[in-house]
C-alpha cells in the first residue's frame, strides 16, 4: 500500500478528538442513591448493557470517520490489484524517437517500422480504461495528440502519419515534456517507456555521466512511475552522408557565381567508389560529378552556379549510393537581387586611393567595379563624409557602415533607420570620440551599440599581434570560414582594439581574439541588426584588410545585415518557416506549399518588434514556398534539411544502455515479449480513494442512526 499524498495521513490523528470527549464525559458521571432504586435494578441492568454497546459502536464510528477522511485525502494505492477485473488502469507516456536515424534499414528492417508495430502490441496489453500519450522526441519535442487518450486507435492512426525525419534527440528536453505529462496523470499506475535506437550521438552525454534532471525529478514522484528503455537494435552501420554544405553567398546579383563547398563523409568501413553527386538548381539537375570516399574518411567538392533572374532560387546537391537517402541531399535558397545599396559613412575621407577609412570596405564590396572586370557586383556603394550626412542619405539603403567616425550628429535618424529594419556595421578607429559613443550610442544599453566601449587593448612587443581565436564558428554569417580554403581569419594580426565590455542580454559575440577580448558583436535593435567591430576597417590597427579573407568576410557580413539574418534559408527539420513583414497589419494570411503538394494556411501575428508569419514545425525536408493568399507579391522560398548529426549510425553498446538504465532504476527490453514478461512481473496498484470515500459516507450515515437510537427515551 502506498499513498499519493502521504503527508495528509497525519490527519488520521483527529480520531483522538471523539475519544478524548468520551473519556472526559465519563469523568462527569456521579452516583446518587435513591430508595426505590432496587425495584428497577434488574431492568436498568439490562438497558445499561444495551446502551454501553451502542455507545461503544458510536464511539468507534466517530473514531473511524476522521481516519477514513485522512485516508481518502491521502489517495491510497493498493498493490497487486492489476490482475483483477476493473483495477490497474495505467497512465502511460511513450517517449518515441522519431529522428531520421530510425529510418536506417538494417537486416531486420527500419527501426521506425518495428517501433510502431511493437507499440501497437504494447498498448493492446494495457488494462481497459488506461490512457496513453506519445512524446515525439526528435528535434523539438512535441506531443502526438493534444492530450492523453484512452482511445488507443487514435494513437495508432496518428503514428502512421509521422514521417520520422526530425532532428537528433535531445533527451533532457524530451524527458521534461514526458515528466510534465506523468505528474498530471489521473491513474495511480504510471509508466514511462523510452523507445529509441539509442544512437550514440543522441545519448552519449547521458551515458558518460551527464545529468538528466527530468528523470531525477520523476524518481521523487509518488507513486514512482515505472521506467522502461525499449531498445530497438539496428545493425545498419554503412552510411554515406553530406556532413556539411557551405554556400559562398546568401545574396547574389544576377549573373554572379554562387559557390557550394560540400563535405562528404563515410561513416562505415566500406570504400565507396565512383558515387554520383548531382548539382541541382530550382529542382532541375545541372551536372553530375563522380566521387570516391574511403572507409571512415571524407572528401570535399566544390560547385558554382550563377542565376540570371531575380527572386528566390534553390541551389543544392544530391548524393546517390546508400539506402539512407535522407542525409544524402542538401538544398539552400539564394536571394538573387538587382543590387544591395550600402551607405559608407567615412570618418577620414581621402582623395588618395586606399587612404580613407572606408576605402578597403568599398573595395571588398565592389571588387569587380574596382578592377573594371565588366562583371556585375552585388553591392552598390555610396560614400559620404560623416559631417555631411543628411536624413535623405539613409533612404533606400539596406546597410549603413560607419568607419572611424568621430561622432554622429544624426543619431536619432540612424536609430529610426535601424528600428525600421536597416542594418548597421560600425568599425572602430583612432579618431572616434569613445566618450560620446558611450553616451549617445550606448546609453546604458538602450542605444545602438551592442556593448559599452571600455579601454584599449594593445600589443606592445615587436612580435606578432593578437589573432582571431581559432574555434568552430557558429554564426551564420561566419560559418563559411570554418574551412581554411574560404580564407584564414587567423592570418590577420591586431595591434590595437577596443575592449568591448561584458556581453549583455540579446547580444551575440561573433568573433573573439586570442587575448580573450571580443572583436565582433551583434545586437538586434527593433527590426534591424547592429554589428560592432572593435578594430579598424583599414590597416591602421590591424592587417586584416590586406588579407585575401577580407573580401568574403565583408561581403558575408554586409549580406547578412541586408537580409536581416535570414542566412541561406537552409534550416533544419523541426524548425518553422518564419519571416517578418515590413508593413504588415497582423491580419495577413499566407499559403505554404509543401514538397508533397499539400498546402498549409499560416497567419501573421503582431509582435513587439513588428509583424511575423510563422508556420507549425516542419517535419519533412525539402523546399517550401510561402505566398500571400490574397494573390500578388513575391514567392518566398525556404529550404529544410535533416541534421547530419545522426548520420553516424553507431549506437550505444549493451553495457552502456544497461549502465544508463541502472542509474535511474529503469528496465531494458528489446522486444515486445520481453516487455510483456516485465509487465507481468510488475504489479502496479489501483487508487482506492473512491472506495474509502464510500466507506466514509457509510459511517457518517451509521453515526446518524446510532445518535437517533441512543437519543430515544
Amino acid at each position: 500500500m502506498t499513498f499519493l499524498n502521504s503527508m495528509l495521513l497525519a490527519g488520521a490523528a483527529a480520531f483522538m478528538i471523539p475519544l478524548i470527549i468520551h473519556l472526559l464525559n465519563r469523568l462527569k458521571i456521579s452516583q446518587v442513591r435513591w430508595g426505590p432504586m432496587h425495584l428497577l435494578a434488574e431492568v436498568l441492568k439490562q438497558k445499561k448493557r444495551r446502551l454501553q454497546i451502542e455507545q461503544w459502536l458510536l464511539l468507534l464510528t466517530r473514531i473511524l470517520i476522521p481516519i477514513l477522511l485522512a485516508l481518502c485525502l491521502a489517495r491510497p494505492v493498493l498493490s497487486a490489484m492489476r490482475a483483477l477485473p476493473g483495477f490497474g488502469k495505467t497512465s502511460m507516456v511513450i517517449l518515441l524517437d522519431d529522428s531520421f536515424s530510425m529510418r536506417a534499414a538494417g537486416s531486420t528492417g527500419a527501426a521506425w517500422d518495428r517501433a510502431k508495430t511493437a507499440l501497437n502490441r504494447v498498448m493492446q496489453g494495457l488494462p481497459r480504461g488506461s490512457d496513453v500519450q506519445v512524446v515525439l522526441a526528435g528535434g523539438q519535442p512535441r506531443t502526438l495528440l493534444p492530450e492523453s487518450t484512452a482511445s488507443l486507435d487514435l494513437i495508432t492512426k496518428a503514428l502512421d502519419e509521422v514521417p520520422a525525419l526530425s532532428g537528433p534527440v535531445n533527451p533532457e528536453e524530451a524527458l521534461k515534456v514526458a515528466a510534465a505529462i506523468l505528474t498530471k496523470a489521473s491513474n495511480g499506475a504510471r509508466e514511462l517507456v523510452v523507445v529509441s535506437d539509442f544512437q550514440g550521438s543522441d545519448w552519449r552525454a547521458a551515458s558518460d555521466g551527464g545529468v538528466l534532471t527530468a528523470l531525477d525529478d520523476l524518481q521523487k514522484v509518488q507513486p514512482k512511475p515505472a521506467l522502461s528503455f525499449f531498445r530497438l537494435e539496428n545493425d545498419a552501420v554503412e552510411n554515406l552522408a553530406l556532413a556539411a554544405v557551405e554556400m559562398s553567398a546568401v545574396v547574389a546579383a544576377e549573373g554572379q557565381p554562387v559557390g557550394l563547398r560540400v563535405r562528404v563523409q563515410n561513416h562505415g568501413k566500406r570504400l565507396w567508389q565512383d558515387v554520383a553527386m548531382h548539382l541541382e538548381a530550382d529542382g532541375a539537375r545541372l551536372r553530375t560529378t563522380r566521387v570516391t570516399v574511403p572507409g571512415e574518411g571524407e572528401t570535399t567538392l566544390s560547385f558554382t552556379h550563377a542565376f540570371d533572374k531575380q527572386g528566390d532560387h534553390t541551389l543544392g546537391v544530391r548524393l546517390e549510393g546508400d539506402s539512407l537517402a535522407e542525409d544524402n541531399a542538401w538544398t539552400g535558397v539564394v536571394k538573387v537581387r538587382a543590387q544591395v545599396n550600402v551607405l559608407l559613412i567615412d570618418g577620414d575621407l581621402s582623395e588618395v586611393a586606399l587612404r580613407g577609412s572606408s576605402d578597403f570596405v568599398e573595395l571588398a564590396l565592389a571588387p569587380h567595379l574596382a578592377a573594371a572586370s565588366g562583371m556585375k557586383d552585388l553591392v552598390s556603394t555610396t560614400k559620404v563624409e560623416y559631417r555631411r550626412v543628411r536624413d535623405t542619405d539613409l533612404k533606400g539603403k539596406e546597410v549603413v557602415v560607419l568607419t572611424d567616425v568621430e561622432r554622429l550628429n544624426r543619431t536619432n535618424d540612424l536609430e529610426k533607420y535601424v528600428q525600421a529594419g536597416g542594418g548597421l556595421l560600425i568599425f572602430a578607429g583612432p579618431t572616434v570620440d569613445v566618450r560620446r559613443y558611450n553616451a549617445e550610442l550606448w546609453r546604458g544599453g538602450k542605444g545602438l551599440l551592442p556593448v559599452e566601449i571600455g579601454g584599449m587593448g594593445h600589443v606592445e612587443s615587436a612580435g606578432s599581434g593578437a589573432k582571431v581565436l581559432t574555434q568552430r564558428l557558429t554564426h551564420s554569417a561566419l560559418s563559411y570560414f570554418n574551412d581554411p580554403r574560404a580564407g584564414r581569419l587567423a592570418d590577420g594580426e591586431f595591434r590595437s582594439w577596443w575592449k568591448l565590455e561584458a556581453v549583455g542580454e540579446g547580444v551575440k559575440p561573433m568573433l573573439l581574439l586570442d587575448s580573450g577580448d571580443a572583436l565582433m558583436v551583434e545586437k538586434t535593435f527593433g527590426k534591424g541588426k547592429v554589428i560592432l567591430v572593435g578594430s579598424t576597417a583599414s590597416p591602421v590597427w590591424n592587417n586584416l584588410p590586406m588579407q585575401p579573407v577580407w573580401v568574403p568576410l565583408v561581403q558575408r557580413v554586409v549580406s547578412y545585415l541586408a537580409t536581416q539574418g535570414t542566412g541561406s534559408n537552409a534550416s533544419v527539420v523541426g524548425q518553422s518557416v518564419r519571416f517578418g513583414l515590413e508593413s504588415g497589419t497582423g491580419e495577413e494570411v499566407f499559403s505554404l506549399a509543401k514538397p508533397d503538394g499539400k498546402t498549409e494556411e499560416i497567419k501573421a501575428r503582431k509582435e513587439t518588434q513588428g509583424v511575423t508569419v510563422e508556420s507549425s514545425p516542419i517535419l519533412t525536408p525539402g523546399v517550401y514556398e510561402a505566398k500571400a493568399s490574397a494573390g500578388g507579391g513575391e514567392v518566398k522560398k525556404f529550404a529544410f534539411n535533416v541534421d547530419a548529426t545522426e548520420s553516424g549510425l553507431k549506437p550505444l553498446v549493451d553495457s552502456e544502455v544497461s549502465a544508463l538504465a541502472s542509474r535511474w532504476e529503469a528496465d531494458v527490453v528489446q522486444d515486445v515479449e520481453s516487455y510483456q514478461r516485465l509487465d507481468r512481473s510488475r504489479r502496479f496498484g489501483a487508487e482506492l480513494w473512491q472506495i474509502v470515500l464510500l466507506l466514509l459516507l457509510l459511517f457518517l450515515f451509521v453515526e446518524v442512526l446510532l445518535e437517533q437510537r441512543i437519543a430515544k427515551p
